[in-house]
């Protein structure tokens, strides 16, 4: 049987509050660029002003500004890593993974615990289909946040990934035990656990990521495949 993993979801590590797409909030965006522009026609080196432009740049889709802002930010302070970070993540929405890759390590190198650029490195990888890479940084992120439960449910995406299965399952039941509310987590298990052909198990994981999202149109096509090969079995 066909199985899928769902997408992983990245963090994009920002200062500042989303912005919603309605007139107000964005003549607010609009407001606080100009602020912050004139911020550094003040002074050109405020760092923090060029970080926070990029942001809202970012948040508008004007992609090259906000590429320019954090650039600046670095070059400004070369140790400000939620510049690399964010820079990073637009490398990685372009999908320029090597360019992802070697920025965000870069940020690692100044400061090795930073947990979102690492969670982020780990995905580079993966979409790089650099498994084994994207599994130790997974590992990485866990061991530095044991209640990270987005680190272990990408390491099971991972783990899957090079069809380790037991690894995957203890990963997603890893994730599970922190938030029993994570859907994709038991959807992922029950894929897991018909890989293994334990069918019944994948039945009750599935089930449960129905009873948490029960509009989750993979999660109820799994269950009709498995239905299907349990009938056939019979």
């Amino acid at each position: 049987m066909k199985t899928t993993i769902v997408t992983m979801i990245i963090i994009l590590a920002l200062t500042t509050a989303g912005y919603c797409q309605n007139k107000e909030q964005g003549e607010s965006a609009d407001a606080s660029i100009n602020a912050f522009k004139q911020a550094i026609e003040a002074n050109p080196k405020f760092v923090e002003a060029h970080y926070n432009l990029g942001v809202l740049y970012d948040e508008k889709g004007m992609t090259a500004e906000a590429i320019s802002e954090y650039t600046t930010a670095i070059e400004i302070d070369a140790n400000f890593v939620k510049a690399y970070n964010n820079l990073s993540v637009i490398y990685y929405k372009q999908k320029q993974f090597d360019e992802a890759i070697e920025i965000t390590k870069r940020a690692l190198a100044i400061s090795p615990n930073y947990l979102e650029a690492l969670y982020n490195l780990g995905i580079y990888y993966y979409e790089k289909t650099q498994y084994n890479e994207a599994i130790n940084t997974f590992k990485d992120a866990v061991k530095l946040n044991p209640k990270f439960d987005r680190g272990f449910y990408n390491l099971g995406v991972a783990c899957a990934a090079i069809d380790a299965t037991d690894e995957s399952i203890s990963a997603f039941k890893r994730a599970i035990e922190i938030n029993p509310q994570y859907s994709d987590a038991y959807y992922n298990l029950g894929v897991a656990y018909s890989k293994k052909n334990q069918l019944d198990e994948a039945i009750q994981f599935l089930k449960k990521a129905l009873e948490i999202n029960p509009k989750d149109p993979k999660a109820h096509f799994a269950l009709g495949i498995i239905y299907t090969t349990k009938d056939k079995a019979k």
